[in-house]
């Protein structure tokens, strides 16, 4: 019995033994993902995915109206984005453009954006004011916000409030000038930071979670403000 028992406990650190080793070996996930379409227009846009770091190391996430999480939308926005989502309209891959999705941390996220060279850099993200869910609050106060710094990217705000406000439920469709971003501040390519609409009241919710419906529109944005290469 005592044989067979030690032969067992041998058998079982050999295998947690490997099992470290495999972890401690194994490749870190990629931060970025990279979409190539068939016929490229030479042009790269990335995509910023909404990580909320708080200069730590962590994705922490904004919850808004029956779950809605900032950060899974802002992922799954991304990907109707680029691959276009049951409608009859064009996405970018479509429209010829690299796509490539940052998801990492927010500085891991510029940092790649410049590295890959983008031509035009967009972060996804949605809105909170103080609000209640519960309570009719009127559509005036929500509405898709496009933040920008530059002259470039205040155009490029101007598209995407055009085309994206007009399908979104908020009537505050607005651009705005802000300093204080990194995603805005410190990009090499040209930066637009899409604010959606807001997850704090639920049509605007219901609106984000129905995103192939209306991605397109983005994409359309995107490709007009560059001119259509």
């Amino acid at each position: 019995m005592h044989t067979m028992l030690r032969r067992l406990l041998a058998v079982l650190t050999a295998l947690l033994v490997g099992a470290a080793g495999l972890v401690a070996v194994a490749p870190s996930a990629a931060a970025d993902v990279t979409y190539v379409p068939d016929d490229w227009n030479g042009k790269v846009i990335y995509l910023s995915q909404a990580c909320h770091d708080r200069g730590d190391t962590v994705c922490h996430d904004n919850t808004g109206c029956r779950g809605f999480s900032e950060n899974s939308n802002s992922y799954r926005l991304a990907m109707s984005t680029i691959r276009g989502g049951g409608t009859n309209h064009l996405s970018l891959l479509q429209r010829g453009y690299k796509v490539v999705r940052g998801n990492d941390l927010t500085r891991k996220n510029i940092a790649s954006s410049n590295r890959v060279g983008a031509d035009l850099h967009v972060p996804l993200h949605s809105n909170a004011i103080s609000a209640a869910c519960e309570s009719k609050q009127p559509a005036s106060r929500y509405g898709t916000h496009v933040l920008y710094v530059s002259k470039a990217g205040k155009a490029c705000a101007a598209e995407i409030v055009q085309r994206v406000g007009a399908s979104s439920p908020g009537t505050n469709d607005t651009r705005q000038y802000r300093t204080d971003l990194g995603e805005l501040n410190q990009t090499n390519a040209v930066a637009c930071y899409l604010e959606q609409d807001f997850h704090v009241w639920r049509r605007g919710v219901s609106w984000m979670n129905d995103r192939d419906s209306w991605s397109w529109r983005l994409a359309g944005a995107i490709d007009v403000y560059m001119g259509y290469p």
